[in-house]
């Protein structure tokens, strides 16, 4: 095998791993209603301290929607879920599910607006 040849496998390999470990959202209407009653459930019940500005859900209090898109952190802030898949410098891909579009942590313009009010989110 020609030196070419390894080269251009090892670039197809390399581009298929770079594109498969980048996540993207859920289309599925019935998950996202779900994701959605989830986070405002958590919006109203979730206890953010008085001298805190949000607080982190452990992974065995996650409820069965927002756990089955394999998040690594679920976050409750004031007014907004955030439902972080891949943690990234720039906010990493993930959801934001808020009360209002104006309580979005990220930028609207780096935001996908999905059904039900979720937004999904890749690094901005």
């Amino acid at each position: 095998m020609g030196r070419k040849t390894r080269f251009a496998i090892f670039s197809t390999l390399a581009a298929l791993l770079l594109l498969s470990g980048c996540p993207g959202p859920t289309y599925e209407a019935s998950t996202l209603r779900a994701i959605a009653a989830e986070s405002r459930h958590l919006m109203a019940t979730y206890p953010i301290g008085p001298l805190e500005h949000w607080a982190e859900v452990p992974r065995s209090d996650w409820p069965p929607a927002i756990a089955s898109v394999r998040p690594e952190i679920v976050t409750v802030w004031p007014g907004r879920v955030d439902i972080t898949i891949v943690p990234f410098f720039d906010g990493g891909w993930g959801y934001e599910v808020p009360l209002k579009k104006e309580n979005l942590g990220i930028p609207l313009e780096c935001q996908q607006a999905l059904p039900q009010g979720v937004y999904w989110h890749g690094p901005c």
